[in-house]
């Protein structure tokens, strides 16, 4: 006679921590595809937003809860995806067009400008909180306009420029944040290091850039590696990159963009762009983005849902008015350079490193809490912008799916 088998022995496998992360995994990109494919929502969002579902069943499944989302893979994949946004950035514009940096930075402090008038004059918030949040705020996510184009197959000046315009954002960001950070925590006291932090910023993330750039051409000299070996080498290399930016006191966003500018201006042979279009680098998008989703945390209260929603809207104004007003002097038409600023919507992982990082000074606990509830508004509405803005400057390549 056979012994019984409790039912503990099925049970536990299927309830373990890294099972049940796994199937959650699992169903976040099977929703999001069939969202894609049912319902035509743009992928990016569908990936987002699956996501999101995912980190909410999970933090309501004990079992999942013991496997916590790892915030250091987010942030290498999100050095990998930098990488490739500084290969991808056509900075060669900015010189044969300088209106082209004035608008950039228009469109940056004008943002800036008007989310910190409606914080403290509207809405009454003190001044550091409104500082802070508006930096956040005052960015758009280059991953998310380079990975939108990419699944467009988007080509056109709307597209190209909403990519130099993200990237010239978050690299305004990145140093103003450093900035703020130092002085916050210098308690308003004027040091010699405080204002030279954005030089060495700047310095800093360029030679510890340059440094990788190295390491990584003589990686591909000597093993002429391609498609998947590639871009696990690359990602290696960005990791590294992280690893070594943090302790030195660097902005690893600054460090990654410039790693991707150093290897296009220097790749002649354009051997190392092939990774773009390899499988490993699309599993690695849509990893990066499910990962985002489930990182994400819900609106904590009401008030702070209703203050992001007055930040969104404003945002979004800002963005579109002054690249309309600017669009002619940079060579563009008025109606396209709306688009541009609507393109310029989506927030992403390098917004909610900041959010996690103010967050973590006291008196800068609720900044924190609004800057993250704008970067989930935006990363599930952002995507869906952009590919509007898009569609409707006809840019797109791609079929609808």
């Amino acid at each position: 006679m056979a012994p019984e088998l409790p039912l503990s022995i099925f049970k536990a496998p299927l309830l373990s921590p890294l099972a049940v992360s796994a199937l959650l995994f699992f169903g976040a990109l099977s929703l999001a595809e069939l969202a894609v494919r049912v319902a035509r929502v743009p992928r990016i969002a569908a990936l987002v937003l699956a996501g999101a579902a995912a980190g909410w069943v999970r933090s309501r499944s004990p079992a999942a809860a013991l496997v916590p989302v790892p915030s250091v893979l987010l942030e290498a994949l999100a050095m990998v995806l930098l990488f490739e946004v500084g290969q991808r950035v056509p900075l060669e514009w900015i010189r044969s067009n300088p209106w082209m940096l004035v608008a950039s930075v228009g469109e940056t402090g004008a943002t800036f400008c008007a989310i910190f008038a409606v914080l403290a004059y509207g809405l009454g918030r003190s001044a550091v909180e409104s500082l802070f949040v508006g930096v956040i705020c005052m960015a758009a996510s280059p991953i998310v306009v380079m990975s939108v184009t990419k699944d467009l197959r988007a080509r056109g000046q709307v597209s190209e420029r909403a990519l130099l315009f993200s990237t010239l954002s978050s690299v305004y960001a990145a140093l103003t944040m450093q900035l703020l950070i130092t002085g916050y925590l210098a308690a308003a006291h004027v040091q010699l290091t405080l204002v030279l932090q954005p030089l060495f910023q700047l310095v800093g993330a360029f030679l510890l850039a340059a440094v990788t750039a190295g390491v990584l051409r003589v990686f591909a000299l000597l093993t002429q590696a391609r498609g998947a070996v590639l871009t696990v080498g690359i990602i290696c290399s960005c990791v590294l990159l992280y690893a070594y930016a943090s302790p030195l006191g660097l902005s690893p966003v600054l460090a990654a963009l410039f790693l991707g500018l150093l290897v296009r201006a220097t790749d002649r042979s354009h051997s190392l762009l092939s990774h773009q279009t390899s499988e490993t680098g699309a599993v690695l998008t849509l990893a990066y983005f499910i990962l985002l989703g489930a990182s994400l945390s819900w609106f904590p209260t009401w008030r702070i849902a209703g203050i992001a929603a007055a930040i969104v809207a404003i945002r979004l104004l800002a963005k579109a008015a002054v690249n309309a007003l600017l669009a002619v002097p940079a060579a563009l038409r008025t109606g396209k350079g709306a688009m541009v600023g609507l393109s310029l919507s989506p927030l992403s992982s390098l917004a909610l490193m900041f959010a996690a990082t103010i967050a973590r000074h006291p008196g800068l606990e609720e900044a924190g809490e609004i800057s993250a509830a704008v970067v989930l508004a935006m990363a599930i509405l952002g995507p869906v912008l952009t590919e509007i803005a898009f569609r409707l400057a006809q840019e797109p390549t791609h079929p609808l799916p």
